[in-house]
Order: C-alpha cells, then sequence, then structure tokens
C-alpha cells in the first residue's frame, strides 16, 4: 500500500478577522495578530464627541506601538506594515477598515510610543 500524501501546511493567515479585504475592528475588544514573530494586540475605541470618530491603538509584545486618533471614514492607518482605509466608524459598535491596494496611500494620525 502506497505512502499517504503528507499534507499541505496551512499557510498562515496574517488577519485571521479579515473578510474581503474588509476587517470590522469591534469596539473595546482586542484581537492579536502575529507579524514577524512577534503578537500584535490591536484594540479601537469610538467617542461620540466632538463628532463621531475612532481611535485604533497597536502595541506589541515589547511595549512599543502606535494611536491613531480622532479617525473618520477616509483615513489611512498602518498595523503591522499593511495600510487600512477607514471605512466607517459606528459609535460604540465598530471601526470597519478595508485595505489599501494603492501602495503610495500613506497612514497618517499615527503617535507613536502610546
Amino acid at each position: 500500500m502506497p505512502e499517504p500524501e503528507p499534507k499541505p501546511e496551512r499557510s498562515h493567515v496574517k488577519y485571521p478577522f479579515e473578510f474581503d479585504g474588509r476587517w470590522v475592528l469591534r469596539y473595546h475588544i482586542p484581537y492579536t495578530v502575529e507579524h514577524e514573530g512577534k503578537a500584535h494586540r490591536i484594540v479601537a475605541t469610538i467617542f461620540a464627541q466632538p463628532s463621531v470618530h475612532g481611535r485604533i491603538q497597536v502595541s506589541d509584545e515589547g511595549g512599543t506601538g502606535a494611536a491613531y486618533d480622532n479617525l473618520t471614514p477616509g483615513d489611512v492607518v498602518e498595523i503591522t506594515g499593511d495600510a487600512w482605509r477607514v471605512a466607517e466608524v459606528d459609535y460604540r459598535t465598530r471601526v470597519v477598515l478595508e485595505r489599501v491596494t494603492d501602495p503610495d496611500e500613506e497612514g497618517t494620525g499615527a503617535q507613536a510610543g502610546e
């Protein structure tokens, strides 16, 4: 009887919560993604005043990271080296990100070390 073929290894999914190029960050739910051997934690917060806007905090195991403040639809952020555009900000519910496909697009609003 022939030896069974080995199963191919599953490819690593960098953003396990991404679906069709969109990633819904739920209000105050921490997400963890692996990048370059480190775990990164991502948390979204949404505020109502003076108008609805979001904040995304990204930190790694070493305590370094960035915070993106005053996010509204159209803003671009960088998470583990990838650019994401804010598509929606729903008060106390979610921040919806979509992948930026234009490599010339840059992140905005990052404050390192927070």
